[in-house]
This record gives structure tokens, sequence and C-alpha cells, in this order.
């Protein structure tokens, strides 16, 4: 799968059945795990955890699990290529491996067993990634990268046949000097139709544009609307001959800079409250209950943060066992609440934003803009 808004949907969206899904997350990094038996040694932990998890379970449940923990198991050790790989989720149910993904960052090793997938790990990673295009353009050259979840491919390069200089004077130097600029032109308007096609078969959320300035200038005049209002910060000094660290360094840079100015703006407006014609809800209890309503716009969690609860047989989820009943019984409890909402609210298409601590929360676990 591909780690995006859609794909993380889509594996939640999995039906349900009566075998548990085991979800396993490992940091493969090679420079914490020189070779493969540190980070098997990691897994294995991780899946006796996950039989632990259900030894309580008797039948179809349990034995799913153990199934899993063998498939797992057999696909890292056997099966799985770490080239260029520093993180591996994996989910697998009733012993049968149905989605993987690799990443080029890392994840923290972590296992969880539960009727869905478990996606928090893939919104933590979504909300701190982008996916960024970098131009580099020169009057004779563009080279246009490609930059998500740390991973950077050169997608394309573009040379011209742009002439130099002209040192005859007159009107020969005029009528040399006018060819040149519509070649120059001729070569900003092929690239800016390149890097169009690229960016209407997997949009960019940002187009870093690096040169000098006069040139890069000229050739924003040629870019299609859509590519110009993903443009982003000022012009990056840079020539076609860049290295991959500068490369990395201005994509990281911008990065950064969409990530903050995101999660600034969401926090302006759960700030802004109900004093601005804004609904929000704040605490898991009021949370709960806009999710039940699927009113949930934006929902921001703190990592690590859990609760037990409960499930009615209306699918309502409740902190209370005498709640969830007055949904309708039969009620069945659930391990964590906090990750029930986060699954509900991806259902619904809402945007997940998840921070290390409660202090941008006003120390609550949980909070949310609503849709209405």
């Amino acid at each position: 799968m591909d780690l995006t808004a859609d794909g993380i949907k889509e594996l939640v969206s999995r039906p349900t059945t009566p075998h548990r899904v085991t979800s396993i997350y490992l940091n493969t990094d090679g420079a914490r795990f020189p070779r493969p038996a540190d980070y098997e040694a990691r897994l294995d932990a991780l899946l006796k955890d996950a039989q632990a998890s259900v030894i309580d379970l008797h039948g179809t449940a349990r034995d799913g699990v153990e199934a899993d923990a063998a498939a797992i198991r057999r696909y890292v050790t056997t099966s799985f290529d770490r080239s260029g790989v520093k993180g591996l989720a994996i989910f697998s149910s009733g012993g049968e491996i149905f989605e993987t993904l690799v990443t080029a960052e890392p994840f923290r090793n972590v296992q969880k067993v539960s009727d869905h997938p478990y996606v928090v790990p893939l919104q933590a990673m979504l909300g701190r990634h982008h996916h960024i295009g970098l131009a580099v353009i020169e009057r004779d050259n563009a080279r246009l990268f490609r930059y998500r979840l740390g991973r950077i491919v050169e997608y394309t390069e573009m040379e011209s046949d742009v002439r130099g200089q002209h040192s005859a004077g007159g009107w020969s130097q005029a009528r040399f000097a006018r060819n040149v600029e519509n070649d120059l032109m001729h070569h900003f308007k092929d690239a800016a139709e390149a890097f169009l096609r690229v960016h209407e078969d997997d949009p960019f959320d940002a187009l870093v544009l690096a040169g000098t300035t006069t040139e890069v200038e000229a050739f924003r005049k040629q870019l299609h609307p859509y590519l110009e209002e993903v443009v982003h910060g000022d012009v990056v000094p840079m020539s076609h001959q860049v290295s991959k660290d500068a490369v990395h360094e201005a994509l990281d840079n911008a990065e950064q800079e969409l990530v903050s100015s995101r999660r600034k703006a969401l926090l302006e407006k759960l700030a802004a409250g109900d004093g601005q014609g804004v609904k929000v809800a704040r605490g898991l209890r009021h949370v709960i209950e806009a999710c039940n309503e699927r009113r949930v716009e934006t929902l921001f969690v703190v990592e690590g943060a859990g609760q037990e609860g409960f499930r009615s047989a209306t699918g309502m989820l409740t902190q209370h066992e005498a709640d969830a009943k007055a949904y309708g019984e039969p009620v069945e409890p659930v391990d964590d609440l906090i990750d029930e909402v986060i699954e509900q609210s991806v259902l619904a298409g809402a945007r997940i934003e998840l921070f290390r601590d409660s202090s941008r929360l006003d120390g609550q676990p949980v909070a949310a803009v609503l849709r209405f």
C-alpha cells in the first residue's frame, strides 16, 4: 500500500472477520540494527507480546494470532528486503498477511491485536510528511525531484539547446538576442508542461523553485495555475549540479515549514472555539460524542494516550458501560477508546493531527474541530 490518507482509510475499512488483526510496526534502520538478527530479535519480542495479549481467548481468535505470528516471522526472515528501508508495517489476520508497507523513515517498534488494523503510527508518520517537488531551473537545464516520507527521487531532467551569448553588434546582435529569448521561453514552457503532467499524475502538496531569481521568475510565468497555487516559499539558490545533501536540506526545510504552518493554522482554529463561530470539542467525553455523531472534521490526539471503554450494539462508543447499554445491548469492552475514535474519524474523512504531549491541547488527550 501507499502511505496516503486514502490508503489508511481503505485499510481501516477492511471488513471484520472472526479472526483478529495483528499489526506489527518494526524499525529496520541499518544504522541502529546493522544485522538482520538485530531487528529480528525485536520482532520476536513483539510477536510474543501479541500472542500473550490473547492468551485468555480461545478458539478462532487465539489460533489466528498464533498463525499471524508464524506468517509474519516467516515473511520477515525469508522474503523481506530491507535495502533502503528503515520502517516496516505488516498486517495479518488468520495467518494471512494482507498488507505490508515499507518506508524510508523508521517506525517505533509496536504491536497491536484488535478487530481492525492499527493505524495510529501511519497517521503519525503521514502527519509529519508531505509530498514535495523541487524544480531546479536554469537556462539550458531543468530538473525535478520528488520528496516523500524521507525519500528523494529524481523524476525527470530536461536539457535545452538554448544558445549562449553573441558578441556581434547592431541588428545581428538584436536578432540573435530575440532568438535566444524565444528559445529560452520555449525551454521554460516545455519544462513547465512536463512538471504539470507529473503533478496531474500524483499531485504535490508543495513545489519549491530553485535556481537564479531571474530565470526562476521567467519560468514561473509559464506555470499552469494548478502548479502556481502550490509553489512554496522563496527561490532557493541552486544549480543543476546540486549535491544530494543540498537537495535533501532544501526539501527537509520546506517540509518543516509546511508542517508548522498547517498545525499553527489548525490550532488557531481550535483555540478560536465558539467565540468565532467554530464548533469544537475538548476532552475525551465530548470528542466521543462528536465522533458518534460523525461530526469530527479535525481530530487532535496525543500519541500514546489511551483509555478503556465500551461499544454498544449500535456501534456507539462510551466511557461507561451503563451509557453503552442505553444505546443498545449487548455491550462489548474496548481496549482503547482513543484508537477507536481515530479509526471512526478516519472512516468519516476527518484530518488527524498527532502530538507528542498534551501541552498544545490544554492538558487534554484529545480535542476536535467539528463540521457543524
